[in-house]
């Protein structure tokens, strides 16, 4: 759509821009029309959709005036174009008046600077005025008058010669460049004030902004239903629509001021204010963004509400448990065959062997696998807290407590399953009522005595011997017999070495896809692992393959590199502090006697690289 237009005075004027221009026709719309004519010709331009208006002299300023909103782009008379009307003039006589509106006087002035000629300039206001103030000039002793196309044809009923200050084809040209630029950096602003608009109007706070003198310059829907403002208050000042809000001070001293509480017709507001500053850091504005507390409240409970039936998913498979050694291939076949039921299960060994990783498999292959997956640490929270995660609350149940209340985990697991992890760190309350939800099916929000039925299968982990706790009176047995119905014992790794390449070896390629490097354990570096006693098992296993990778530059690990990461743990606590790989590289230099290229073969990495990271880590030889 063509968004500029050429209005030119006269059909001649107008052949010859369309020459001039003849390769952007296409994005032009050309008229002829001057003074009021033009103005008329202005009105069906601005309905057809045309931005920008090109005209010179009286017609441009006329319709500027008449349409404020349309961009008006004047068609400038260069200096060429005077000194060439001005030596025609000087033919006439030596006594030259310029006659013309306050555009082309400009000009003259400049001319005149530059000739060192003096002109006589009468200013013109509106067109009205041509005849008088032409007799004006040639009362004043004015053998001879420039000006535009009007002067001259007023002139022309006169006694007295008329110059008329033509426009060369390079002002037009250049004319149209600047407009089609200038019609750039409208669109951008356009688009830039629409995407402003639309988050203003989006939003789910009220904003509200002031310029550098405290008069509001935009507000959003939201603030306009927040303050019962009928109409919007741009223009005014800030004062007059919310002057407890002291935006005010935020233009004085350029500081934010967050999280205020305030008091509007009754409803409750959390508001913050930031300054608004230029790219020098001059404070030009401030603005304000509140909402309701009550607003914020139900948000946060229905946030709560969506993670809790779309956040609490499964993503391990079996598919995912490596099982090369006999010990682990008897345990998966187990797993497989709980997961066609949904008796309780309880999961025990060592820390990192993959318990959740068995237990969302499980999930995952039974038929509860599009319900949700809800695991809970039950030894990170303290026994109070966790009762109330666990089985939910109802509003004003204890201090500090959301109003409407909130459901428990076993509420939001309802047709799926809940991972009660560490369960042997659960106090001796919340144990007895776990029993009773297991028993029943069914939990009670604390403070509530309504009952809510559950349909939940737990599978529950520990590291702990549930027998010996038994005996110490800090478990209960009862709870034992009812999450004890299927059991699974998994192995720690340096009972099932068979195992231990292949996670290994996986983990690497993980780690390689995320870092797009391909390292490999070398035969040495594979005996290294299959004897190393692995107490922290496939969590262990894991960190170690992250830590050389990390440290590592080489495409093979080596066994004495190999030996160095693992001696990690073994370091001393003054060197722990200096950091890991600091340690690693100290004991490496130790070994070698200080040399560091025996050093640097021994870490797997390039000589340059171990002198570089010495030098990082303040380490000497």
């Amino acid at each position: 759509m063509k968004k500029i237009a050429f209005l030119a005075p006269n059909e001649e004027k107008l052949n010859r821009i369309k020459n001039l221009l003849q390769a952007y026709n296409d994005e032009i719309v050309f008229e002829t029309g001057s003074l009021a004519d033009g103005v008329a010709k202005a009105k069906d331009l601005i309905k057809q959709g045309i931005e920008i208006i090109i005209a010179r002299g009286e017609t441009a300023y006329n319709i500027r005036d008449t349409y404020p909103e349309i961009a008006v782009v004047d068609v400038p008379i260069s200096g060429f174009d005077l000194a060439l009307a001005l030596e025609k003039a000087r033919e006439y006589g030596d006594k030259i008046a310029v006659v013309s509106f306050a555009s082309m006087i400009r000009q003259v002035e400049c001319l005149e600077s530059a000739l060192g000629v003096q002109i006589k300039k009468y200013y013109l206001r509106s067109r009205d005025e041509v005849d008088d103030v032409i007799d004006q000039a040639v009362r004043e002793g004015a053998n001879v008058i420039m000006g535009g196309y009007s002067t001259c044809r007023a002139v022309a009923k006169k006694s007295i010669p008329a110059v008329e200050i033509y426009t060369g084809d390079q002002a037009y040209v250049e004319t149209f460049y600047s407009a089609r630029s200038l019609l750039k950096t409208i669109e951008f602003e356009r688009r830039k004030t629409g995407v402003i608009k639309a988050v203003l109007d989006n939003a789910y706070e009220g904003i509200l902004s002031i310029d550098e003198n405290g008069m509001i310059h935009s507000i959003n829907p939201v603030a306009q239903r927040v303050l019962h403002l009928a109409g919007e208050p741009v223009g005014l000042s800030i004062r007059q629509v919310w002057p407890e809000l002291g935006l005010e001070h935020v233009l004085r001293t350029g500081a934010a001021s967050h999280n205020q509480f305030f008091k509007v017709r009754g409803a409750q507001l959390l508001c913050n204010k930031v300054p608004i500053k230029d790219l020098a850091g001059r404070v030009i504005g401030a603005v304000a963004t509140f909402q309701e507390t009550t607003k914020i409240q139900k948000m946060e409970s229905r946030i709560r509400k969506e993670f809790y039936a779309k956040g609490h998913v499964a993503h391990y498979r079996f598919a995912d448990i490596l099982a090369y050694d006999n010990a682990t291939k008897n345990v998966l076949e187990a797993a497989r065959s709980y997961a066609e039921t949904d008796a309780n299960v309880l999961i025990n060994g060592e820390t990192g062997v993959g318990k959740e990783v068995f237990a969302q498999s499980i999930h995952n292959a039974g038929r509860r696998a599009k319900g949700p997956f809800v695991a809970v640490n039950c030894a990170a929270l303290p026994a109070q807290l966790l009762e109330s995660e666990l089985f939910g609350y109802v509003g004003g149940a204890f201090t500090g407590a959301n109003k409407e209340g909130k459901p428990g985990l076993f509420e939001v697991a309802h047709a799926g399953t809940i991972f009660l992890d560490e369960i042997g760190e659960m106090d001796y309350v919340n144990q007895g009522r776990l029993l009773r939800v297991l028993q029943e099916r069914a939990i009670m929000r604390l403070g509530s005595d309504r009952i809510i039925p559950v349909d939940v299968r737990v599978i529950a982990a520990t590291n702990k011997n549930l027998s010996e706790l038994i005996a110490q009176g800090r478990f209960r047995e009862d709870l034992y017999y009812r999450l004890n119905v299927l059991k699974l014992q998994l192995l720690p790794l340096r009972q099932r070495k068979k195992d231990i390449l292949p996670y290994a070896k996986k983990i690497l390629e993980q780690i390689g896809a995320d870092t797009g490097r391909k390292v490999r354990l070398s035969a040495g570096a594979a005996k290294v692992l299959e004897r190393y006693g692995w107490p922290g098992n496939i969590r262990e296993l894991r960190n170690v393959m992250e830590r050389a990778m990390a440290i590592g530059r080489r495409n093979v690990i080596s066994a004495a590199f190999m030996e160095q990461i693992l001696a990690y743990d073994d370091v001393t606590a003054a060197e722990e502090g200096q950091g890991g790989e600091a340690a690693v590289i100290r004991k490496a230099l130790d070994d070698c006697g200080g040399r560091v290229s025996e050093t640097a073969e021994r870490l797997g990495m390039a000589r340059v690289t171990l002198w570089r990271k010495m030098k990082k880590l303040n380490i000497s030889r």
